[in-house]
């Protein structure tokens, strides 16, 4: 037996003309201008009981418009996350290979954008949910994502003599990211928290003796 449409579903014929319209450069560019735009939001105001509509009145796009591109805020917030990851990754390629510097990275990334890792926090919790099966999925593909970036980073820097080579890239990959997360998660809840000593002390674990 099929399910009905949930309340405010749009219909087969509209979803079908939404993801026409999605294929299209105009719909493919002012998509990316919302996600711009919210990440703006966000960064500065945070997200904490937004709904979709007071999300479009706080961007200036009405309701409408933001549902052709996201049908729930879910969807949004992943969204997102996603665009804001792949900004940072692309800032943190430039300058690996001479010093890895994942402490200013993570510092001028919390200190720039808090309601942005606060949303991310949020929402990793919400994946620990049971039922929550979309955000468990987007954020296990992320950390792998994130893992394999990191690695990159360290196998390049351990090539160029800034890491030991006495250590797994791989574990040390690993303990990179729980670093950073557990250190954000620390500094938005009490901004005593030294982030960037913290960061610090693991590259120079992390560094050959001597240098």
């Amino acid at each position: 037996m099929s399910q009905g449409k949930r309340a405010g579903e749009p219909g087969d014929a509209e979803a079908k003309d939404t993801a026409k319209r999605g294929r299209y450069p105009k719909g493919i560019h002012r998509r990316q201008q919302i996600l711009d735009r919210t990440i703006e939001v966000f960064a500065e105001f945070g997200f904490e009981g937004t709904s979709l509509r007071a999300i479009g009145e706080a961007i200036g796009v009405s309701h409408a418009a933001l549902r052709r591109y996201f049908d729930t805020r879910e969807e949004l917030f992943l969204e997102v996350l996603h665009e804001k990851d792949r900004q940072a990754l692309a800032d943190a390629r430039v300058d690996v290979v001479e010093s890895i510097d994942f402490a200013s990275h993570l510092e001028d990334y919390v200190t720039r954008a808090p309601g942005l890792v606060a949303l991310r926090h949020s929402m990793v919790a919400r994946a620990l949910e049971p039922g929550n099966e979309r955000s468990r999925t987007f954020f296990v593909e992320r950390y792998e994502s994130i893992r394999r970036e990191a690695l990159l980073i360290l196998r390049l820097a351990k090539a160029a003599g800034t890491v030991r080579d006495d250590i797994s890239p791989e574990v040390a990959a690993s303990l990179v990211i729980a670093t950073m997360d557990g250190l954000s998660t620390q500094c938005l809840l009490d901004s005593r928290v030294d982030l960037h000593a913290g960061m610090t002390l693991l590259e120079h674990l992390l560094k050959p003796v001597g240098k």
